[in-house]
């Protein structure tokens, strides 16, 4: 039995939890170059069984922009997250962070007495904050998930029952 019906909602799910997913990211400011979003998809692979898998797919970092990360002195930003930074590595991507602060026109700044403070004295400062802190969740896709998910078992139900019909309709056709 063909599952065309069944295959459309499934990929009309993948869209729609990209789509949701890169809303999230831009209403909470965490797509700076637009890489993260861009690298955001999904695969709808048909097996000859009619069994279907869907997997979504992402830069590298984005499991922890999602889930955030917990810093080496205080796990408040992200204390459900799986991920911690650890003694291993003193410090987090400075590079990232270069980049980050160009990107973001913050290429220098004064301290609290308006001394001139430069770009790297900055990006170290932010990569030591990162480090102790860590990185806030944000939940884009987590929260992308179950936001479709919600839906989901209701448009599977009838994609079966469309998919089912149309085959009793081939298969009775010729009696």
């Amino acid at each position: 039995m063909k599952q065309q019906s069944v295959h459309k909602a499934f990929d009309l799910f993948g869209k729609k939890v990209i789509s949701t997913a890169k809303k999230i990211l831009k209403a909470k400011g965490k797509n700076a170059s637009g890489n993260l979003a861009n690298s955001l998809d999904y695969d709808l692979h048909v097996y000859k069984s009619g069994g279907l898998e869907l997997s979504f797919k992402g830069a590298g970092y984005a499991k922890f922009v999602d889930k955030g990360v917990k810093g080496t002195k205080s796990s408040a930003k992200a204390p459900n997250s799986p991920y911690k930074y650890t003694g291993a590595h003193k410090t987090v991507n400075i590079g990232a962070i270069d980049k980050w602060v160009v990107r973001k026109g913050l290429s220098g700044a004064r301290n609290e007495k308006g001394q001139f403070i430069k770009r790297k004295s900055l990006v170290g400062a932010i990569a030591r904050s990162i480090y102790l802190y860590g990185i806030e969740a944000t939940n884009f896709f987590t929260g992308a998930l179950d936001q479709n998910m919600k839906t989901l078992p209701k448009q599977i139900a009838r994609a079966y029952a469309n998919d089912a019909a149309k085959f009793i309709k081939t298969v009775t056709k010729d009696i």
